[in-house]
């Protein structure tokens, strides 16, 4: 070995051995991490670990998944089938000498052995936040953990390679972001937001308030709140500037709170357009973790809103406002309408689709026996969402052009269409008087609006002949409106060939 190489080799040893007086301890991580592998790793591993206490990691192993102490956890869970028996007698001494001297992660030597452990006043991010995180970001410190750790985010120009047996940061910090996750310093492996794991942070449920509620999916907002909604978002390096100065800095996205929002650090009360609409709960403090309902931000339905069933106009809530579905459309920033498209579909169709899909008004989008009907024949066609009639209940109906040839004056009576030209009004017969509702199919058959053949018209019945109306109509005794003729039936005027 080269002597400059032995030489870094003994100068890191020197810096990583230092003996900082920690008491001794007989049995460490080292000792008790063989005996779970092979006696508990194979049920208590993996992301769904039986009882949902994984043995495969140091942090793992001395958490609390279902409250207690690592020797309530262990040690207890060995009295109790089926793990009665499943170690033998030395190695539950062990474990037991383990968990009673405070479950060290590793003999005293650099660190004491509790510096790994997150309820010790020993625990290396109280040690680094203590120090403004310089020994991690200042390779220059005389604490610089990359002297002897890979994994952290700087080191020493003249060392290249860890100490021997000092462990990666990476060991430890193995979610995306390694030590730099967000959930490192203010959340856990599973979740980046507060609260942290409340088995080695047992003050943080009552602190980390309604985090949970903002981020996660739930009927109010399917997909969460991204942390950008009310906090900024560091940028590289993750700790700098504003980002882990230890005060809590609030900034509200703009496209989603409107511009009067506030945030009373004392009160610790949130007074933002998100909350503030007018509902039993405007202005709610963050420790207040009730579910916000239909109600609470805003009155159901708002003061001065439309009447009618909240389905008449939004595709989430139920009709009475009560309950949401959890879809997109809720808490984006915006009021959006049906389907949230902008679109006359949005409401009463689909994107760029204006017709209702229920069986009438598809028979009048798409008849059998003459083109489309426009949805002006029986509807004003507002030019913006907020004309006068346009919203509200019930239906408004207003004939006009096709509706009206003849001189027809149709009317509707709420069930029925009355003496409507579409349906033969002024054509010597008897018009059709259509039930809405009716979808038996037989308002569009021959014969339904004018006679066959019609009043005061020839007695033949064979309506193809060339002399009449030819191609149009398809030959008795099966009389259909052709294809050709569509175009020529029901269009306010007589046609023949």
């Amino acid at each position: 070995m080269k002597a400059r190489h032995l030489g870094a080799i003994l100068a890191i040893a020197a810096a990583c051995a230092v003996d900082r007086n920690a008491p001794p301890t007989a049995e460490t991580w080292d000792d008790v991490a063989p005996i779970l592998q092979a006696k508990c790793n194979a049920c208590h591993s993996g992301s769904a670990p039986a009882a949902g206490f994984s043995t495969t990691s140091y942090v793992d192993a001395i958490s609390c998944p279902n409250g207690g102490t690592t020797q309530a956890n262990i040690l207890a869970a060995l009295e109790q089938p089926p793990h009665v028996g499943l170690v033998t007698d030395d190695e539950r001494s062990v474990l037991a000498s383990w968990a009673s001297s405070g479950s060290p992660a590793f003999a005293a030597g650099v660190h004491t052995p509790d510096f790994a452990d997150p309820r010790s006043p020993n625990f290396h991010a109280s040690f680094l936040r203590a120090r403004a995180w310089s020994p991690m970001l200042d390779p220059n410190d005389p604490n610089a953990c990359g002297r002897c750790h890979d994994g952290a985010p700087s080191r020493p120009a003249s060392v290249t390679f860890a100490a021997p047996g000092a462990p990666s940061c990476n060991s430890c910090h193995a979610q995306e972001g390694g030590i730099f996750a967000c959930g490192t310093c203010h959340g856990t492996k599973t979740h980046a937001y507060p609260p942290r794991d409340p088995c080695f942070f047992p003050s943080d449920p009552s602190s980390g308030g309604a985090h949970a509620a903002h981020v996660e999916s739930s009927a109010i907002a399917s997909a969460g709140l991204p942390c950008s909604t009310c906090h900024p978002i560091p940028g590289n390096p993750v700790i700098a500037g504003a980002h882990a100065n230890g005060a809590l800095e609030i900034a509200f996205d703009p496209s989603r709170v409107a511009p009067e929002m506030s945030w009373d650090p004392n009160a610790k009360q949130c007074a933002v357009s998100c909350h503030d609409r007018g509902g039993a709960r405007p202005k709610p403090t963050w420790s207040d973790t009730k579910p916000m309902g239909c109600n609470d931000c805003h009155s159901s339905p708002p003061a001065n809103h439309y009447a009618g069933a909240c389905t008449l106009c939004h595709a989430e809530p139920n009709a009475a406002g009560t309950t949401l579905s959890g879809g997109a459309l809720h808490m984006n920033g915006k009021v959006d309408l049906g389907d949230g498209s902008g679109k006359c579909g949005a409401c009463h169709g689909k994107g760029d689709d204006p017709w209702p899909h229920d069986s009438v008004h598809q028979a009048h989008a798409s008849p059998s026996i003459t083109t489309p009907v426009e949805c002006s024949s029986c509807h004003v066609v507002p030019s913006t969402i907020h004309d006068a009639g346009h919203l509200g209940s019930p239906v408004k109906i207003q004939f006009s052009g096709r509706a009206l040839d003849r001189g027809a004056t149709p009317t509707w009576d709420g069930t029925r269409c009355n003496n409507v030209a579409c349906h033969g009004a002024n054509m010597n017969d008897p018009p059709a008087s259509p039930v809405w509702k009716d979808t038996s199919g037989n308002e569009s058959k021959c014969g339904a609006c004018h006679g066959i053949p019609p009043t005061q018209h020839t007695t033949a019945i064979d309506c193809n002949r060339s002399i009449c109306h030819g191609a149009e109509v398809s030959p008795p005794p099966n009389l259909a409106i052709t294809s050709t003729g569509l175009s020529l039936h029901i269009n306010g005027a007589f046609d023949v060939q």
